[in-house]
């Protein structure tokens, strides 16, 4: 099946003019070379916050065929949608047009183009069972190369007890483990375990020092690298913890469709087939739409 964006849902409502509220900052940059993790507190202005949320919202009362549940049916949701810029206008709006972009631009200025890969809504409703394993997202991905991360937008207050997300710092250098299943789904499971990578371990340092903690704000932005260790507990709290992710992939990310990433099971989380694109190659293509 090739996606068509004929069943997307309309936003109905103008989208927020203007990109990041601030330049990036050398010392960000730094951090984020340093530690594989960095937090830039207010670089997105409130508009694009309560855009987003009201897109979120009709996400999740939606709930399309393509969209995941973490935890068991009947309790709180950990709620995911794999590419909703095809279930929803807005998110194609914010993807394509929205201030991540020039995020991307700003922390990799030595990209000449970049492209749009993969975005990702994740909503745990107030007292979600579940969080987040450990994983590195380099593992899911069937690209390689070094100029490309994840920007993780919340649109609440992010705190420990909602989820926070902890990033084991300096794990960006290596090694590299195989993906696994947020749900346990022994198909999804099975998948994975043709993956070349080992089993990550079950738990790390406990040292409070070897974690950044992504306590944040709506109108921040938590980025980190593709190979940083990184996961989140269960939301414990009385508040949403919702937050949209983008990747963009800059002039050295190339395809590399080796077995076990989640393009193996594609067709499931975003209703379309893998790209046709040669291993080996640049990115290309319009799923990858040059922003």
């Amino acid at each position: 099946m090739t996606h068509s964006a004929a069943h997307r849902e309309l936003s109905g409502c103008a989208a927020p003019d203007g990109g990041i509220t601030r330049p990036v900052t050398a010392e960000e940059r730094e951090a984020f070379e340093r530690d594989g993790v960095v937090r830039l507190p207010g670089v997105i202005a409130s508009e694009w916050i309560d855009y987003l949320r009201e897109a979120v919202a009709r996400l999740m009362a939606r709930a399309d065929h393509t969209s995941q549940n973490y935890t068991p049916d009947g309790v709180p949701r950990f709620f995911s949608q794999a590419y909703p810029r095809f279930v929803d206008e807005a998110f194609d709006i914010w993807a394509l047009h929205g201030p991540t972009r020039e995020i991307a631009a700003q922390m990799q200025p030595a990209n000449s183009r970049l492209r749009f890969f993969y975005d990702q809504v994740f909503a745990q409703e107030p007292g979600a069972g579940t969080g987040a394993p450990y994983h590195q997202d380099f593992a899911y991905l069937p690209i390689r190369g070094s100029l490309h991360f994840r920007i993780w937008v919340p649109l609440d207050v992010v705190t420990p007890d909602s989820g926070a997300v902890r990033y084991l710092k300096g794990s960006h250098r290596g090694p590299v483990y195989r993906p696994r299943s947020f749900s346990g789904d022994p198909k999804v499971s099975a998948i994975y375990g043709q993956s070349p990578y080992p089993e990550i371990p079950e738990a790390f340092t406990d040292s409070p020092a070897a974690w950044f903690v992504g306590e944040a704000n709506p109108g921040d932005a938590l980025l980190h690298h593709p190979k940083t260790v990184h996961g989140s507990p269960r939301n414990a709290s009385a508040r949403y913890r919702r937050a949209v992710t983008t990747i963009f992939v800059g002039d050295d990310v190339v395809w590399d469709p080796r077995p076990g990433t989640s393009f193996d099971h594609i067709g499931t989380i975003g209703d379309f087939d893998p790209p046709d694109v040669i291993a080996g190659q640049p990115i290309a293509g319009d799923l990858f739409p040059v922003v």
